[in-house]
Parts: structure tokens; sequence; C-alpha cells
């Protein structure tokens, strides 16, 4: 009887040994394709500019072009990265300086916005003068990011992100609906100030810029927006909502085709795709109703592909890792709850991404390197 007792005994820390030496290899590895990612991603897009600005290149076909889109992106990317130790304070400040080199002039003043378009035509380097106010909203973030990564430069970081932030709400705010516009070439005297790109719908971010600038029009922002988006999930069995979202008199609806700017403007497509991502890490019930529903949705889906309408259709029969990397980002935050698309969703990393267009690699760069989280 002691014997049997001695030999389940050792049978037992064995199988304990065991189980801890696959849950390191589990995490060992994870850690390893999330690096490599990163590294590869890094090496594939991050393009040197001059001795100090480097800009992500989000060009095809071998031309140059740089954007706010991809350096806020590759802002945010960087911050976390450097986190985990994978890249370094000088990494981030050489996309800054590029940020520095390319703010928007409005009324001959210089903001602290950034032109949302750079690239190389016949051989000179062209730039497109308007804003885009989600990634200003990333660049101000990635550098509250980098405030807590790399202490000694926090006032730096965090007074050129209140900057941002107060040029955000100078330009890029409906203060009459207490929403953020798409940019700010969509000025009160255009039927684009009521529209509202869901994307852009950031408790997380607008919670944290809250905290940093204390002006409480980010809490009115957070509110007015999600109670919007949570109208249009509402609108359709699916909880799908549609890349932009126009506010009317009657209440807010999904934009018509081409209204705002491609024929996909009112399906759950390339700037929807976002959503799962940024509503994630919020503790918002509006948020988090509104991914449940989305998520359930996903769940149901033998195959995630490249977009829906917001009934449910699909609307192209390919998988794209913009779709499925913010829908990852989301499962991670309850793996119990969304188990199958968790598994679903680790395939983001089967394929390099250097074999990937720059938006489906970048997305997945950013999920890989811990997304919006800061702490």
């Amino acid at each position: 009887m002691v014997l049997n007792k001695k030999i389940w005994v050792a049978v037992g820390l064995i199988i304990v040994a065991f189980t801890s030496i696959l849950v390191y290899a589990r995490l060992h590895n994870e850690q390893s394709v999330t690096a490599n990612t990163y590294q590869t991603w890094q090496k594939t897009f991050v393009t040197r500019q001059s001795a100090q600005a480097t800009y992500v290149n989000a060009g095809v076909d071998g031309k140059k072009m740089a954007m706010s889109e991809a350096q806020g992106l590759g802002m945010l990317i960087t911050a976390q990265a450097g986190r985990k130790g994978w890249a370094s304070q000088a990494d981030f400040d050489h996309l800054l300086a590029y940020y520095q080199q390319n703010r928007l002039v409005v009324a001959n003043q210089q903001t602290h916005l950034m032109n949302w378009r750079q690239r190389d035509v016949k051989g000179a380097w062209r730039t497109d003068a308007h804003s885009a106010t989600d990634w200003d909203l990333y660049i101000a973030y990635a550098l509250q990011v980098a405030a807590s990564v790399w202490p000694k430069q926090a006032t730096t970081y965090n007074t050129l992100a209140k900057a941002i932030a107060a040029d955000i709400l100078r330009y890029e705010y409906n203060d009459q609906q207490q929403l953020l516009t798409v940019g700010d070439w969509a000025t009160a005297d255009t039927a684009a100030y009521r529209v509202m790109r869901t994307s852009d719908v950031m408790p997380s971010v607008f919670t944290s810029l809250g905290e940093l600038t204390n002006d409480q029009r980010w809490g009115q922002v957070s509110d007015s927006m999600l109670t919007k988006l949570a109208t249009l999930s509402k609108q359709h069995k699916t909880g799908l909502v549609p890349d932009f979202a126009v506010v009317t008199k009657q209440g807010v609806r999904a934009a018509k085709a081409k209204e705002v700017a491609t024929k996909q403007d009112g399906h759950y497509a390339y700037n929807a795709a976002r959503v799962p991502m940024m509503l994630a890490d919020s503790s918002d019930q509006r948020a988090v109703w509104i991914n449940r529903r989305l998520m359930h949705f996903f769940d149901q889906q033998t195959q995630l592909l490249a977009g829906y309408t917001v009934t449910g259709k699909a609307l192209h029969k390919y998988e794209s890792n913009v779709f499925s990397a913010p829908i990852f980002y989301a499962a991670q935050s309850d793996a119990d709850r969304y188990g199958k698309l968790y598994k679903t969703g680790a395939t983001i990393y089967n394929r390099s991404v250097a074999q990937q267009p720059y938006y489906d690699a970048t997305l997945t760069a950013l999920v890989a390197v811990g997304g919006f989280k800061n702490d």
C-alpha cells in the first residue's frame, strides 16, 4: 500500500513536470512567433528617408508611399515592441521624426496633425495635404505608450500627445454632435461633417487622452460615438457595422455606396474591420455588448472572409488578415468565451508578413506586439 502511494506520488510529479514543460514550450513558441512577426515586418516595411527619419512604406509594386495611416500604426507597433525589448527608442524616434517633418498646415498655421499621404511620383516626393482622424489618434496614443516604455522622455512624448489631442478637437471635431469627423477637410459647411468612421470609435484611446489632457470633451466624444455605434449594431441581427455612418436628424444610418469614399462605404469592409480591436480593451458596457454581437456572428461562420454586408453576406470568397487579425485580438481578451475564434485566428501567423500586403502585414504585426494595451 505504501509502495503504491509512492508510485502515485511519483506519477503525479511527472505529470506536473510534463505539463509545466508543455506550458513553457507553448509560451516560448508564441513569443518566438510574435517576435519574428515584428522583426520581419520591421525589416520589410520600415524604410529610411534620411539619417534621422524613417517611414512605413505602404507602396505597392516597388513604389514608395508614406501615409499617416502607416506612420500611426508603425509608431504604435514600435512602441509596443519596445516594451518587449524588440525595438529601441531610436527606432521609435526615427518614425517620430518623419511624422514631425510632415505635419499638416491649415490656413498658414502648422498643426500637430499629419499630412495623410506622401508618395513618389516620377522621382518627386508629392504630399497630399489633408488629415485622417483615425491615424492622428494612433500617433497620439503611440506617444503615450512610448512615454510609459521610455520614461526618461515621458514629458516630451506626452507634451506632443497633448498637442495632437488639442488639434484633433480643433480641426477634426463636430461639436454639434460631439463626435470626431473623418478629417480636417470635413468642415461644418460640408456634408462630410456628419460622417462618422466606425473604426474611429476608440473608447480606450479616448479615455487615455482624456486622462492626459484633463479635457472632458474626450469623455463626451466617447459617449456620443459609442451610443451611435451601438445604434448601428442594433439595426441588424448580425451586429455588423458599416465602414462609414451618416448622422441625420432621425438618428444614424449606414452610408450609401460611394457616399464617402468607395462602393463599400455601407459594408463591414476595410475600415470597420478594425472595430473589434478598437473595442476589445474597453470596459464600457456598450463596447462589450457591440463586440459580443460581432464575435457571435464571426463564431458562426465556417470561414472568416474579407468583408460582409451588414446583413451578413460575404463580400469576397478569400480571407484577409485585415479582418482576421482584429478578430483574433478581440478573442484573446476572452479566450474562454471565444475559444474557437482564438484557435482559428491564430492562423494569422501562418503566412509570413513579408508575403502579405502592407495593410494585412501591419495589422498582424500590431496584434503580435500587443495592440493597444498600455500597462
